[in-house]
């Protein structure tokens, strides 16, 4: 024990604590103890939020005399974000470094001008939490119409609404007026998920998130509403709702509610005297030119249009007292935020106080690329981590290790880690997963892999009036290849199963969307959005899947590290470990056997998973295995 403690004592050595985050405002404290260099004449610390130039330099202080010598510092951060700091040091007139090896995480000496990583600290909001329920849990997407319609629920009919038989597929055409809409329902409601929650306990959900439920026109999928303060017909009444979040609530469960307030539907009564009266008060809820013209959601969904949010009637409507937030809050435990990139910080703001003004409630936002830090615990708690869900399924698809690992330390370092992210396969804006690996014209490199309709494409063409997409034809092409061949789909199937250990297991809260667990394929909308088919599930698949959410339920995900074992084209080895677990994930998504070497503690297995003839020494082509230890 005494040589040990020598041997550390004789060690460069810099200890931080808090270690990888704090909060604005809290103290950091920073040791650096330099062993046998007794000609220091001073030694500071250089820190840098990202983007800016050094914002700190400070002259650290001596501690202790000898061998070992030893400076100390603290530093108060005022704002939110990413700091890197190293390390000057004068010694003999020379000015030399102390950085870290990002891969080894240890401490090393070199010259001033030596490139090479930083430490990181990521400073958050005060006092950030999330409520406690929604920790460690695996979430659901479900589209209401596209679930389960329970003959307990509302039978009525509404006009102007093209009503499908269950199972048929999608309208993918243009309609009478030369339109595509979203004007299909199949009649899947709130009682249906009340009635199918023992099959999601099956699955081990801890949060199901419903699309928007909002009343709108002849939208099924409801992210344009014609009343914010009440529920579609089609889909039940608050008392359905409060009936769905009682029963799962008893059963474990919570609700995640989306809700669409960047835009309503231009069929909103609040939208039509805007627009047919320049004097109304409704007016300045909108953007309006002077020769009338409105702005509308992403300059391309003229039955969109886009809220003033600088509007003071407009913000209480959606979040003021007796708003919206406060009539569907006390029936959910949670809201997720549609394009919340559009949406401004202090509407944001407003939302997730307004929320949490009696309960705790869990606000997620809609994020496509990384989100700025000082954005959690203020504007929201959590976001859809799409990120995660390209760089997964690129690497399965492709081999593409690297943007893998890029993603997963970017992430790690840039989120708190109190926040919420869900890691989703595939959702209602994507192709799905099993399409996305196993069907044609997906994306490799830097662009996302579901981006099959960006230009350049098969159906981008040069015409007289410029560059142009042919929507009909790319709609033939997803409708044509749809129906993924047997051979294709097992292909696809097996890769799929690889992805979700990894999406499972890697930093975030797995997300599944309805469907895909029992074999549901298909491109973009409307391809993505069919009815569940309850009376042909693949039960193989869904069986992995149950057992995936019982290991993934035992297994305690909190303040947990990821570290990267292996990774080449071939297989990806990972551990997650804290000081109450830890799990191993390795899987080969290539066609040669290859073997593995398991740190020592796997040797002790809690819960495990094999996954097409694999072991703890031996993987095969396309097999995989999970041990929680």
């Amino acid at each position: 024990m005494q040589q040990r403690q020598q041997n550390q004592s004789n060690e460069l050595r810099v200890d931080i604590i808090p270690k990888r985050e704090i909060e604005i405002g809290k103290e950091l404290q920073i040791a650096v103890a330099i062993p046998n260099h007794n000609n220091i004449s001073w030694i500071k610390i250089l820190v840098n939020k990202y983007g800016e130039n050094p914002s700190i330099i400070k002259e650290m202080k001596k501690t202790k005399e000898g061998d070992n010598s030893k400076y100390h510092t603290s530093i108060t951060f005022t704002s939110c974000g990413i700091y890197d700091f190293f390390f000057l040091f004068c010694e003999d007139g020379e000015e030399k470094a102390i950085k870290i090896n990002r891969e080894t995480m240890k401490p090393f000496i070199t010259t001033s001008y030596t490139e090479s990583p930083y430490w990181r600290m990521l400073v958050i909001q005060e006092e950030f939490t999330v409520p406690e329920w929604a920790k460690n849990q695996i979430f659901y997407q479900i589209i209401v119409d596209r679930f389960y319609k329970s003959p307990n629920g509302n039978v009525k009919k509404t006009e102007g609404r093209n009503y499908r038989s269950w199972g048929d597929f999608p309208n993918w055409k243009r309609n009478q007026q030369g339109q595509f809409h979203n004007n299909d329902f199949f009649g899947g409601n709130l009682k249906g998920i009340e009635e199918k929650l023992p099959y999601l306990k099956s699955l081990h959900i801890g949060v199901i998130y419903l699309s928007p439920i909002n009343k709108n026109p002849e939208r099924y999928d409801g992210y344009a509403s014609i009343n914010h303060m009440e529920i579609d017909p089609d889909l039940g009444d608050f008392s359905d709702l409060q009936s769905l979040h009682e029963k799962a609530n008893e059963m474990g469960m919570h609700i995640l509610l989306d809700i669409a307030v960047n835009h309503c539907s231009s069929d909103n009564p609040i939208f039509q005297e805007a627009l047919k009266n320049p004097k109304s008060p409704y007016r300045d809820w909108f953007y309006f030119d002077e020769n009338g013209n409105y702005r509308y959601w992403y300059n391309m969904f003229q039955d969109m249009p886009v809220f003033n949010q600088n509007n003071l009637d407009c913000q209480n409507y959606i979040y003021g007292k007796n708003g919206m937030i406060d009539k569907f809050a006390k029936y959910v435990d949670g809201f997720r935020l549609d394009v919340a990139e559009e949406i401004q910080p202090f509407f944001l703001e407003g939302i997730r106080n307004r929320a949490n003004h009696k309960t705790p409630h869990l606000i997620i936002a809609e994020a496509w690329w990384k989100e700025d830090t000082k954005k959690f615990g203020k504007c929201f708690d959590g976001i859809t981590n799409y990120p995660f869900t390209n760089a997964i399924l690129k690497y399965i698809a492709y081999g593409e290790y690297e943007q893998l690992k890029e993603k997963v330390k970017e992430i790690t370092e840039a989120y708190p880690q109190n926040a919420i992210m869900l890691n989703s396969l595939d959702t209602h804006d994507m192709v799905r997963g099993l399409t996305a690996l196993g069907g044609k014209c997906m994306r490799k490199g830097e662009e996302r892999i579901w981006d099959i309709d960006k230009d350049p494409s098969p159906w981008h063409r040069d015409t007289s009036e410029g560059r142009k997409f042919f929507t009909d034809e790319f709609r033939e092409f997803e409708y044509q290849n749809d129906l993924l061949e047997k051979r294709q789909y097992e292909y696809a199937k097996n890769r799929l199963k690889l992805a979700v250990m990894v999406q499972y297991f890697v930093k975030g809260n797995p997300c599944i969307f309805y469907a895909t667990e029992v074999g549901v394929h298909g491109y973009k909308d409307p391809f993505n959005r069919k009815s569940f088919p309850w009376d042909r599930m693949d039960t193989e698949l869904l069986t992995f899947y149950q057992k995936m959410g019982e290991i993934r339920s035992g297994f305690d995900a909190e303040n947990s590290e990821t570290r990267f074992i292996c990774a080449d084209e071939e297989v990806l080895i990972f551990e997650r470990a804290n000081r109450k677990n830890a799990v191993v994930v390795a899987i080969n998504r290539g066609d040669n056997l290859r073997k593995v070497e398991l740190p020592e503690r796997y040797k002790k297995k809690q819960k495990t998973l094999f996954l097409n003839g694999a072991d703890e020494t031996m993987l095969l082509p396309m097999s995989g295995i999970v041990i929680i230890s």
